[in-house]
């Protein structure tokens, strides 16, 4: 808020589309609708659309994030070791 930057506040049960998905999670909607083909996104459909729950977009973000954390720790050790060890 201090940044002048825009807040949302929304229920935790608030079903989001994937135009709506992707800003969250840091991806395109495709790549969106994509996880939720491989089942990695739990979504309805409300006639043909999409909807996913806030949470588990939520939960997925954790996830990802999680999962890139670790990926940048790993090449951050990597660099040790070749500085270390050379090639």
């Amino acid at each position: 808020m201090l940044s002048g930057e825009g807040v949302a506040v929304l229920a935790e049960d608030e079903e989001l589309s994937p135009s709506e998905a992707s800003p969250i999670l840091g991806i395109s909607r495709l790549l969106v609708v994509l996880r939720m083909d491989r089942g990695d996104l739990p979504f309805r459909y409300v006639g043909k659309h999409r909807r996913a729950l806030l949470k588990e977009v939520l939960a997925l973000k954790s996830k990802l994030d999680k999962r890139q954390t670790a990926m940048e720790a790993l090449a951050e050790d990597t660099e040790d070791l070749i500085e270390t060890y050379g090639r």
